[in-house]
């Protein structure tokens, strides 16, 4: 005997289709709003980009868009490579139904800015319908446009430099061949991150270049490099082997810990790099008492 449904039990069934149409319906019209953020951009359209590197302070960004409706707001969302951090700016333009924004990136950049850094951008176009329109995401290189850049590589390292001779260039890499493998053995890298770094020919050259220290540094020339190492690079002075190796193992030190390890205190991470420096002497740990203050006062690199 065929079963019947009961009056109440169809009235909720009609209820719950009905229902779920509607969900359905709301959601068909809401796939268009999201498709908006997408490379369509409801009518706004990227006719062009540019970027312009001047060193010292200048990585000029511009975009033209044009749009069936005015173009009312533009952002450049911005973080340096090796950031997990998005930032943003608003540049510069005159609202239409066509416009270029401009944007001098390095003026936006709260922190310094090494040369050979890498920043990683894109735009987000809104015109007065409410349309929004975002980049795919691109790399511009905060170069040092002063000089005509020659480069090696060695391992994960590529290693940028000028003036220096062909003879001195091919002793130094043949050395750093064997100091760079041994480097990343001792770390158990394999393979080892891609590093960078650049040297600088003269003192003179560095002063725009190496990040601001205190006059008595500067001037007693403390300091001959610089490792940044979220950034995978460093600067240095000199087509020195020891420079080099010194700098190349904060950068593959830190990749060795890791991202989610606890920063490593600046007496280890000195430590270990001059350890690894081929032109450094090292002292027992009696020998150095009368020589270096205490660990508890070497968390911070003096200076």
């Amino acid at each position: 005997m065929p079963s019947s449904i009961p009056p109440l039990m169809s009235s909720l069934i009609t209820v719950r289709r009905a229902m779920f149409l509607a969900l359905a319906a709301v959601f068909l019209v809401a796939l268009p709003t999201a498709s908006s953020l997408s490379a369509a951009g409801g009518g706004i359209e990227v006719v062009a980009t540019e970027e312009e590197v001047n060193f010292p302070g200048n990585v000029d960004l511009s975009v033209t868009a044009e749009g069936d409706a005015e173009i009312v707001e533009v952002r450049i969302f911005y973080r340096t490579v090796g950031s997990r951090v998005w930032a943003y700016a608003y540049p510069e333009f005159v609202p239409s139904n066509r416009i270029t924004a401009s944007l001098n990136l390095t003026g936006e950049v709260s922190s310094y800015l090494p040369p050979g850094a890498e920043v990683e951008y894109y735009y987000e176009i809104t015109d007065s319908q409410g349309n929004v329109l975002r980049t795919e995401p691109t790399v511009v290189e905060y170069e040092d446009t002063r000089f005509d850049w020659e480069e090696v590589k060695i391992g994960p390292l590529t290693l940028l430099y000028y003036d220096q001779s062909a003879s001195r260039v091919r002793s130094v890499v043949r050395s750093l061949e064997s100091d760079l493998a041994r480097l990343q053995q001792l770390l158990q890298l394999d393979p080892a991150g891609e590093i960078k770094g650049l040297i600088y020919s003269r003192r003179s050259h560095t002063l725009d270049a190496f990040p601001q220290q205190s006059r008595t540094t500067t001037e007693q020339q403390t300091f001959q490099g610089f490792a940044f190492p979220k950034r995978g690079l460093f600067l240095g002075l000199g087509m020195d082997r020891g420079l080099i190796v010194h700098e190349s193992a904060h950068l593959l030190l830190d990749q060795a810990m890791g991202d989610s390890a606890l920063p490593t205190p600046a007496w280890l991470d000195e430590g270990f790099a001059s350890y690894m420096d081929p032109s450094v002497r090292i002292f027992s740990s009696g020998s150095l008492d009368s020589r270096a203050n205490p660990l508890r006062a070497m968390n911070i690199v003096t200076g």
